[in-house]
């Protein structure tokens, strides 16, 4: 009697456990396909422009452990290479410098590093995070951070194709 009472727990639990990992395994490997980087142009190939969400940290404490309370979100175009930051809420840029004067540095491992790209150029000493999604203000998402890693390498790309150098 008692080993039917196990089986009639077991195998529900066991079967649970099975659906949480098959849809954790699903969100985790979802994935925006990675946009080009280069084009094909009338003489070669040529730099594609893009934009990105991007989160600046801030410098002081609160900045370098990543809290949204020290950080400036707006977005990052490339094009033409050039590299310019609007603020969200602004219709204006706060700065926009060719890419050759910028050096890009993409660090830390997978979703475990507080500022997934260096940014040096005229325009200051920036760490940031970029993503192609809207980055979350308020709540963290730990799953959205795996995907937002593969977002920073694109990035570096996408500006080292405009020209910037890589550190």
């Amino acid at each position: 009697m008692t080993i039917l009472v196990l089986l009639m727990f077991l195998v529900p639990a066991v079967l649970g456990l099975f659906v949480v990992g098959l849809v954790v395994l699903l969100l985790t490997r979802s994935r925006v396909a990675p946009q080009p980087v280069v084009a094909p142009g009338p003489h070669g190939p040529v730099a594609v422009p893009s934009t990105w969400n991007v989160q600046l940290l801030g410098t002081g404490v609160l900045g370098r452990m990543g809290s949204s309370l020290a950080s400036t979100y707006g977005t990052l175009t490339l094009a033409d290479g050039r590299l310019a930051f609007t603020p969200d809420g602004a219709t204006v840029r706060e700065w926009d410098v060719p890419c050759a004067e910028v050096w890009v540095r993409r660090q830390g491992v997978g979703p475990f590093a507080v500022a997934s790209v260096r940014l040096y150029g005229p325009m200051g000493d920036l760490e940031c995070n970029v993503s192609r999604e809207h980055i979350n203000r308020i709540s963290a998402n730990s799953l959205k951070d795996f995907r937002e890693a593969g977002y920073a390498t694109q990035f570096v790309a996408a500006a080292q194709a405009h020209g910037a150098r890589v550190a």
